[in-house]
Order: C-alpha cells, then sequence, then structure tokens
C-alpha cells in the first residue's frame, strides 16, 4: 500500500510538472505599440497568445507633441516586440529604442516595411492605407510563429482572418470612389493623404497642411489661397484633425459650413472599443454621408 501510494504521488508530482512546463511555453508574447492602431491589429493577429500594450491609445492626445515617462521607457525595455509608425511621426519611441538596445527585441516600423507605399510628400500617416495595415499583420505573424512556435497555426488563421476583414475596407473604398471619381477635396492636415490615394482623389493646399502639421505658420498669401478654394467652393469636402482645435482650424471649418463644404472630423488613432476595420469603414461611412448631404 505504501508502494501503491509513493507511486501514485509519484504520478501526481510528474503531471504538475508538466503542467508547470506548459504554463512556462505558454507565457504570452510581450508587443509594446506605439500608437492603438498598430496595437489592434496586433491583438487580432495573436489573440490571446499575446499581451499587448498601447502607448497612445487616447484619440486626443497629439502624437507629435507625445513625451514618454521613464514608465514607458520600462514597458519597452521589457517588450519581446515593438511596433511603431516610423518617419518622425513617433520619434520619441525611436529615441527610447536607440537608448535601451535589446538582441532579443523585435521591431517593427511600419512604414519601413515597402518604401514604394510611401508618397512622394513624405506623409507619415500610412496607417490610413490598408496595404501597410495588413504588411504589419504579415510581419507581425512572422515574428510571432518564431516567438511561439507552438502557436503558428493559430497566428496564421487569425491573420487570414484579418485580411478577410480588410477587404470589406478596400471594397468600401472602391464602392466610393466609383460612386464620386476624381473629386478634389482639402484638409486642414494631410492626415488621410493615403486613403485620398485609394479613392484616386486629389488635395489641395497640400503645402498649408504640412505647414499646419509641422506647426510651421503658413503665410498670409497661402491663407487667403487655401480660404479661396473653399469660398468659392473649389472642392467637395473639408477634412479637418479631430485631435486638433486651434482658432485657425475653427475658421476654416466656419468658412467650410458658410460656403456649403461639407466637413468630415477625421482621427489620428482607432478610437476607444474599435477595431481597425470598423475605424476604417466608419471614416467611410462619415464621408458617404456628407457627399450625400451636399447634393
Amino acid at each position: 500500500m505504501r508502494h501503491f501510494h509513493r507511486s501514485f504521488h509519484a504520478v501526481l508530482f510528474a503531471v504538475f510538472s508538466l503542467l508547470l512546463c506548459g504554463a512556462a511555453e505558454a507565457e504570452p508574447v510581450s508587443i509594446v505599440a506605439a500608437e492603438s492602431t498598430y496595437g489592434l491589429i496586433a491583438q487580432a493577429v495573436g489573440g490571446n497568445k499575446v499581451v499587448v500594450d498601447s502607448i497612445i491609445n487616447n484619440p486626443n492626445v497629439d502624437p507629435h507633441g507625445f513625451e514618454a515617462t521613464p514608465a514607458v521607457a520600462r514597458k519597452v525595455a521589457r517588450a519581446q516586440i515593438v511596433v511603431l509608425n516610423g518617419m518622425g511621426y513617433d520619434d520619441w519611441m525611436e529615441k527610447i529604442l536607440a537608448a535601451s538596445p535589446s538582441p532579443h527585441r523585435q521591431v517593427i516600423v511600419a512604414a519601413q516595411l515597402d518604401p514604394a507605399l510611401i508618397l512622394a510628400d513624405k506623409n507619415p500617416h500610412v496607417f490610413y492605407d490598408p496595404q501597410v495595415a495588413l504588411l504589419v499583420a504579415e510581419k507581425l505573424t512572422a515574428l510571432l510563429q518564431q516567438a511561439a512556435p507552438a502557436d503558428a497555426a493559430l497566428f496564421v488563421r487569425n491573420l487570414q482572418n484579418f485580411k478577410a476583414d480588410l477587404k470589406r475596407v478596400t471594397q468600401a473604398e472602391a464602392a466610393l470612389r466609383n460612386a464620386h471619381p476624381g473629386l478634389k477635396v482639402t484638409a486642414t492636415e494631410p492626415v488621410v493623404g493615403y486613403l485620398l490615394r485609394q479613392l484616386r482623389w486629389t488635395s489641395l493646399g497640400e503645402k498649408f497642411q504640412f505647414d499646419v502639421m509641422n506647426d510651421t505658420e503658413p503665410s498670409p498669401a497661402e491663407v487667403a489661397r487655401y480660404e479661396d478654394t473653399l469660398r468659392h467652393r473649389q472642392v467637395a469636402l473639408l477634412f479637418y484633425n479631430r485631435q486638433v482645435n486651434d482658432p485657425l482650424t475653427d475658421r476654416l471649418r466656419a468658412i467650410a459650413r458658410e460656403s456649403g463644404v461639407p466637413a468630415v472630423g477625421v482621427d489620428e488613432f482607432v478610437p476607444p472599443h474599435t477595431s481597425y476595420v470598423q475605424w476604417q469603414l466608419q471614416t467611410l461611412r462619415a464621408i458617404e454621408q456628407a457627399l450625400g448631404k451636399s447634393h
């Protein structure tokens, strides 16, 4: 009987040890995303096998003026995978990575995945291009397969689901492009430059837009030209950055309203409780509704 008890306890110990080993192997992969836009893509691919920490997840935060804290630096130092936009959009993250190099950390810079996709004007808002979102998802899948090979099949399935979901965006873009071909539009900042490329629409006043984005005061002549495009209804839409509240933006929206030019608010980050695909579809629906009201 004593021998039986010893054998039974030995079996229990062996099973317990295996469970502990399994738990250790199943430790989720830690991912830090500079912005929630990329964090949501990482979550879609990694599912419950990853822990994602998005540093900027408040749509009201200006990424250009964001200052990282020591707590953020510690999160980045511990991360196995870091995802950022690049092109100076989140240079605070680039500084943290340079200050704490690690041979065990993998870094994905969205804007560097395919240089051919970058607009000639070096617009940094690459996340409005579904092709860039897919490239990020594909790169994440490859890195997650390396980090957690036992879950490789799951990551591939999640990628295929994300890719299928992303088709809804490209289909909606095609429908909007066909319904309103060759539109001329403008914006307070070049936030949706990559979306406009998908729609094959022309953006007027881009010098003005980039000056505003870079906190460079546009010249009086430049401002006058820009305002004339609104007053004379030379554009079908005005896009404005919902994260920016300043007298100039308010003035331009007022001129657009008085001139009968519909205005569409856009975000630089995915709003809370929304997926990447839902965010893109919501933006396209808002554009469609604004154009519908203008006719």
